[in-house]
């Protein structure tokens, strides 16, 4: 009787090892169907009123100013919990009121209420909301809110073309 329940035993551990290899989702990737609040079918280009709408490139982004290194360069970041990231802000930093702007090459930051939006040419990004953006002379630290865990990222302004 217990051969039977060590083969039974090992059939267990066997199936929850499995389980803990198989690739799991992140958790900040939404999950389930996303919808698009646009045309179904796209029209000929001459009937667009604006030409520049579908060449626009958007969206929602937490590492938005990472993703243009001409502009922004990232010097450091920090993840975890509220207090542990906080400490991590340098102490001249002061935050920018909510309706300023801040240019670094070609890109325009906005500083919304609680979001960050970048624009470069037709692009567009937006980092999500509980947001929050810091001066520090040439430097931009971004501070972003998740529940109890937050991300703080430091970023170089770029004032030429290059970094």
């Amino acid at each position: 009787m217990l051969r039977y329940y060590a083969a039974a035993s090992a059939i267990v551990v066997v199936a929850i090892l499995i389980l803990l290899a198989l690739p799991r989702p992140h958790p900040d990737v939404p999950s389930g169907p996303q919808y698009h609040g646009g045309p179904g079918t796209p029209r000929p280009g001459g009937n667009d009123p604006d030409p520049r709408a579908s060449e626009s490139v958007g969206g929602v982004a937490p590492w938005a100013l990472s993703a243009v290194p001409e502009c922004f360069h990232q010097e450091s970041e920090a993840h975890g919990p509220a207090a542990f990231v906080a400490a991590r802000l340098p102490a001249e930093a002061r935050r920018l009121p909510p309706g300023s702007t801040l240019a670094a090459a070609d890109c325009t930051l906005a500083v919304g209420t609680d979001t960050l939006t970048l624009r470069r040419g037709a692009e567009h990004l937006i980092v999500p909301p509980q947001t929050r953006a810091y001066a520090l002379s040439e430097r931009l630290a971004v501070l972003r809110l998740a529940g109890a865990k937050s991300d703080l990222r430091v970023y170089r302004r770029v004032s030429g073309g290059r970094p």
